[in-house]
């Protein structure tokens, strides 16, 4: 059987829930909305996708450290997270906040655990983020496993040539490389020279003043069908203007912060170039422990179905555990399996 793997932005994932489940309670949880909403969304994709492998990637605390280093603007947009310090607010909002925070954190170590009994591999790293996990994972086994990625960070669109499949959350079709034109308009291979010369305002990576994707592939409108490295695409720029200038006419502004955007592009280059992710000694290690076998020693059904019991679970879900849990069968099993080939291999040796 070959392996189907689902690798799961799960940062993200946790957020879409909590934020997409506000009103779903249990009387012996609380808020568990991102738990539900977490499990049930994995269930479906392994359920729609036939997937015998999971792997939910995590942000480690203090991710995107070695891109803040590169650029100190990386990500500062994100420090609103520091909102008592920037806006005035009275003290129910401020607890709401507080509140929301444990409800996420609570919500998120009781999701991992689920996990375990579950047979769904994790992976953590302190300061790495989980675009590297995933970008190395893909990279390493693309030649042996199907790969599906679920998340709705573009950075991804990059590996499409390795025939990785993502699952885009607002997208109903399976992104691949065969269909990717037919969605967002140019050439999957040219999802890197954009993000680097447009940057990202998610990750508050800057751009080129003048310029995002509408006006780039304007320039450019053969990025559309072919792949440009960002070399061509300058060279082109600088082709166009000059042949302007011969016209007397006047030089494009954006074209010209293009080429003079040298020390720009380069720094993008690096911060968003996932063939060349950011990973330490422990995330390599990490990546490495995923090729072992997972123990079934404290891991089950019994486990699972008291901690549903305890939360109230399937008093949401409204069916029975058998019910929720057997499109998840197909990945304990296929885990069973790799442990037993594992130890009868370690035997003969």
């Amino acid at each position: 059987m070959k392996i189907r793997t689902l690798l799961i932005d799960s940062s993200y994932l946790l957020q879409r829930s909590f934020h997409g489940a506000k009103d779903t309670y249990t009387q012996e949880f609380g808020h568990c909305g991102a738990l539900y909403q977490f499990l049930t969304t994995t269930r479906k994709l392994v359920k729609d996708h036939m997937i015998n492998r999971v792997v939910l990637v995590w942000d480690g605390e203090g991710g995107g450290l070695a891109r803040h280093n590169i650029d100190a603007d990386y990500k500062a947009n994100r420090k609103s997270k520091e909102w008592h310090k920037r806006i005035e607010m009275s003290q129910a909002e401020i607890d709401r906040e507080n509140d929301k925070k444990e409800s996420i954190l609570k919500q998120r170590l009781r999701v991992q655990a689920y996990a375990e009994d579950l047979f769904l591999r994790q992976i953590e790293v302190p300061d790495i983020e989980a675009d590297d996990l995933i970008a190395e994972y893909c990279v390493s086994h693309n030649n042996t496993e199907e790969i599906f990625i679920y998340s709705k960070d573009k950075d991804f669109f990059q590996l499409l040539d390795l025939n990785i499949t993502i699952l885009y959350p607002s997208v109903d079709t399976p992104i691949n490389k065969g269909n990717f034109f037919f969605i967002f308009g140019y050439h999957y291979a040219n999802a890197l020279p954009i993000k680097i010369i447009c940057g990202d305002t998610a990750d508050n990576i800057k751009g080129i003043k003048g310029i995002g994707e509408d006006i780039l592939l304007k320039y450019f409108p053969d990025m559309k069908y072919k792949s440009f490295t960002v070399r061509e695409i300058c060279a082109k720029a600088d082709e166009i203007n000059k042949g302007r200038l011969i016209n007397k006419e006047k030089p494009l502004k954006a074209l010209e912060n293009l080429l003079n955007g040298v020390d720009r592009l380069v720094m993008n280059y690096k911060l968003t170039n996932l063939r060349k992710p950011f990973l330490n000694k422990q995330a390599r290690e990490a990546l490495l422990d995923l090729e072992l076998p997972l123990s079934p020693v404290k891991r089950g059904s019994k486990n699972l179905q008291d901690m549903m019991r305890q939360d109230g679970f399937l008093s949401i879900y409204k069916g029975t555990f058998v019910n929720y849990v057997s499109p998840f069968y197909v990945v304990i099993q296929c885990e069973k399996e790799r442990l037993e080939a594992y130890e009868r291999n370690n035997k003969n040796k």
